[in-house]
């Protein structure tokens, strides 16, 4: 098992409620490329949560540049980055309606990814935050998940 998998463990055994999009995703969903991180879409209040800060001591995990976390950054407002011993982890709240937590959930499929069973958001989905999110990584992802499936749907469509 790898780093990710020893993440998505101690995510499981925190009790921290996710769905894993962005690069894990995309290679789930047949693109073949490499990623730097886990991200994972969490319910906004989960950031705050005991889960979670049971999570990060179980992880010991630090911001990206060593120094430890402050309270503001559980906020639950911006995207949590946790750097750990064994990869790198982002928790990023929910976004409004349609692609809440609870949505996303509902239409994401559990997946073994490296050994460990989790949420992986459905295609749609993923397709919907690449293009929210618009980066030069997300043009590229969509570019291959295009080539992978053909025509893209354009709303959060069953997979």
């Amino acid at each position: 098992m790898t780093g990710f998998g020893r993440i998505l463990e101690a995510l499981n055994e925190a009790g921290v409620r996710y769905v894993i999009v962005g690069g894990i995703a995309v290679i789930r969903h047949g693109v073949v490329r490499a990623t730097r991180d886990i991200d994972a879409l969490v319910p906004a209040r989960e950031i705050a949560s005991a889960n979670v800060r049971g999570l990060m001591s179980a992880l010991r995990a630090t911001r990206p540049d060593g120094s430890p976390h402050r309270e503001e950054d559980l906020s639950g407002r911006r995207t949590l980055h946790l750097h750990t011993a064994h990869g790198d982890l982002d928790l990023m709240p929910e976004r409004d309606e349609p692609l809440s937590f609870d949505a996303v959930a509902a239409r994401a499929q559990m997946r073994r990814v490296d050994g460990v069973s989790a949420l992986v958001c459905s295609l749609a989905d993923l397709v919907a935050l690449k293009r929210i999110a618009g980066r030069e990584r997300d043009l590229v992802d969509l570019s291959d998940l295009e080539a992978a499936h053909g025509t893209l749907p354009d709303s959060r469509e069953s997979d």
